[in-house]
């Protein structure tokens, strides 16, 4: 039967094994404030987000970032990493108590050549070490206890899906469905506080109107490049929200180059315009 308390839990939870990994790449990596960095080739700027678009993940890494050298951790990501993991497990922990069953005790000592409680004991090792339960401790050096094996506990066991637990009451669901949506809550509110967007540098205006353009960045949206100029700008780019825009990969790596031949442009204008006013002064 349809229970909108276990489907609002069950998003809230699925929402926050989808953001974790883009929490947690922000724990280490920046958005400059102003873009693009002193210490960056302006030309490269473009070619930084297309690579951000268009690469695959690296197996070993969680989330591509922006940042081209390692930034400084950022506390307010790390202590809210840390409050919704430590509110996911001690949730885990807490409904397990409740509905988790305990192990199979092994049997007495058999003697040898016993086969039927060699089976037993067989059987008991196999239900204690059962992946399907929620462990309280990382014996073993398993590292279970994790935001996102906590999210996924949960929701299986809101699911119903098979193992060594009792069914959840109401009131354990209302319980999960509380701080799942708290956690879900906190991981926009910190990935969204981490989106900014800043002007372009003002020699590198639209190529094709000469309006500003802005960058969003950051958080766990990929980098979108706009012009206000919108209709009146006749950059080849949907128009969004009163807005000219480059969002896909293949229209940011089009934009890089405009700016990089509206750039080698403006400087062969700039040395014929020294040029005749140097024959100008002999």
């Amino acid at each position: 039967m349809h229970n909108p308390t276990t489907t609002a839990a069950a998003h809230d939870l699925a929402a926050i094994v989808r953001h974790w990994p883009h929490l947690r790449a922000l724990v280490d990596t920046t958005t400059p404030a102003v873009w693009p960095p002193a210490d960056t080739d302006r030309a490269g700027y473009l070619r930084t987000i297309e690579q951000h678009h268009s690469e695959q993940q690296p197996a070993d890494r969680e989330h591509p970032t922006l940042a081209e050298t390692p930034a400084p951790v950022r506390l307010h990501i790390v202590d809210a990493s840390r409050a919704i993991e430590a509110a996911l497990c001690h949730l885990a922990d807490e409904i397990a108590a409740e509905i988790q069953r305990s192990p199979l005790a092994p049997p007495r000592t058999a003697p040898v050549g016993d086969d039927v409680l060699d089976h037993l004991d067989t059987l008991a090792e196999q239900d204690a070490a059962d992946s399907r339960r929620w462990r309280y401790t990382n014996a073993g050096g398993r590292g279970e206890r994790t935001a996102v094996r906590a999210a996924e506990w949960l929701r299986a066991r809101l699911h119903g899906e098979a193992g060594p637990f009792a069914p959840l009451d109401e009131a354990q669901r209302r319980r999960i469905a509380r701080v799942a949506r708290g956690a879900r809550e906190r991981i926009e509110r910190t990935i969204g506080a981490d989106r900014r967007t800043v002007t372009m540098p003002e020699d590198r205006p639209c190529p094709w109107c000469g309006g500003e353009l802005r960058m969003a960045c950051g958080g766990s949206d990929a980098p979108v490049v706009t012009c206000r100029n919108g209709w009146d700008c006749g950059a080849p780019v949907p128009v969004r929200d009163g807005c000219r825009r480059w969002a896909a990969p293949h229209e940011l790596a089009a934009l890089r180059r405009a700016l990089d031949e509206a750039e080698r442009r403006r400087r062969e204008r700039d040395r014929k315009r020294r040029q005749r006013a140097e024959k100008r002064v002999a």
